[in-house]
């Protein structure tokens, strides 16, 4: 019998105005469709006519994945268990985004976390283990996990979600470490993040060098949820260390959102970077600029090559940058930081806390400390970063052969 091209669902984010998930989408059809070039790649989206708009470029066919209305049964049980300090995540996909389908991807980096404040959700994990009992693929793709070790017992019902995975392609050692202490290796497949693999072409000319140092900084409200101080001292400090920058560096700022939220401005770094911005000193402000447009991925990155380095918050954008062989320093607010830090360097060196990143003496010492090893760095980066790329086609050749025994494609 002749087989068909596989169908495969990606799900998990909540839109690509995070530039981070729209590389996820870009990527994994770059990687999927070099094996399997005719494959249906269908995304459910929240926000379809918006993502649709902004992968217009791409071949991903866009359905919407609706939510659970806030009077439905299940919504309105929820609530009131919550009243008597019950949690109860409902799955919130209809299993009609199933119909056809060969095989789930899981995508957005780190949907298996707890939150800033040690909140979880199992509605996914939920629509996971649907997907298995329907006998399809069900795949955690390009993501960090966990760790889950501030809550045991929710630590152990996903450790028991986790096994019975088809598969989980891991994107730093952290998590593959993390998985293998619950006792989940089988179905783990280190790899690279899809994002790795996103506009490829565009990197940085490094035979033009200016005499000033421009460095490109992202920062988001996110990472100023896992603080210890509240979001106006935050963003105060963070105005100050910038101001520091320029002081001792003679250095020109670009602000450089990754993602850009106007119906949530608690997720939305181009506001939380105006609000950085307006609060450095007007002497220093004349050396900082905002990229203030809404441009993407891979326009963004045009925007990222102009820097000398760059300091990120967001995961995604310090990819994106790398990727363009631009000297890049984690800015971290969770272990997933460390494990990208030591894949891509082969080293934690070029990590940095948020309370360093508002300590001057640690920010300004670690920008110098770039800054003599740029032209090595650079060098690495143009050796690493084709290997990294390379590591993102590894899980294909399991996912080949789990399609083939689970008998999808007929």
């Amino acid at each position: 019998m002749q087989r068909r091209s596989p169908r495969i669902l990606l799900i998990g984010i909540g839109g690509v105005y995070n530039y981070g998930c729209e590389a996820q989408v870009r990527g994994s059809e770059i990687i999927i469709h070099r094996e399997y070039p005719t494959a249906d790649i269908i995304y459910a989206s929240r926000r379809p006519v918006d993502d649709h708009a902004r992968l217009c470029s791409s071949q991903v066919k866009i359905v919407e994945r609706s939510k659970l209305g806030k009077y439905s049964i299940k919504n309105i049980s929820r609530k009131l268990l919550s009243i008597i300090g019950v949690k109860w995540s409902p799955m919130q996909d209809s299993l009609q985004l199933l119909n056809d389908i060969d095989a789930v991807f899981s995508i957005g980096g780190d949907r298996y976390t707890l939150g800033p404040t040690g909140n979880y959700s199992f509605s996914l994990p939920k629509f996971g283990d649907a997907t298995l009992r329907h006998g399809l693929l069900y795949v955690l793709w390009g993501v960090s996990v966990g760790p889950f070790s501030e809550n045991s017992q929710v630590e152990k019902v996903f450790a028991r979600h986790l096994k019975r995975l088809s598969l989980i392609t891991a994107r730093e050692s952290v998590t593959v470490n993390y998985l293998k202490s619950l006792g989940v290796s089988d179905n783990v497949v280190a790899c690279s993040d899809p994002a790795f693999v996103v506009a490829p072409e565009i990197v940085k000319d490094h035979s033009y060098k200016c005499n000033s140092l421009t460095i490109g900084i992202n920062l988001s409200p996110l990472s100023s949820q896992y603080s210890q101080c509240s979001v106006d001292e935050s963003i105060l400090m963070q105005a100050r260390a910038i101001e520091s920058l320029i002081k001792t560096h003679s250095a020109r700022i670009v602000l450089i959102p990754h993602v850009i939220c106007d119906f949530d401005e608690g997720d939305d770094d181009r506001r939380y970077l105006r609000r950085v911005m307006q609060s450095i000193a007007p002497e220093y402000r004349i050396d900082v600029r905002l990229f203030d447009m809404d441009r993407g991925f891979i326009d963004t990155k045009r925007e990222l090559i102009n820097c000398d380095l760059i300091i990120a918050a967001r995961m995604h954008c310090a990819i994106n940058a790398l990727t363009a062989h631009v000297p890049t320093i984690f800015l971290s607010y969770s272990p997933k930081a460390l494990g990208m830090s030591q894949y891509v360097y082969g080293n934690r060196d070029w990590v940095i806390t948020l309370d360093d990143f508002a300590s001057y003496n640690v920010l300004e010492k670690k920008v110098k400390l770039m800054k003599a090893q740029e032209s090595e760095i650079r060098a690495y980066l143009a050796k690493r970063i084709p290997e990294i790329q390379q590591d993102a086609f590894r899980p294909m050749n399991r996912l080949k052969l789990l399609m083939e025994c689970s008998g999808s494609q007929k």
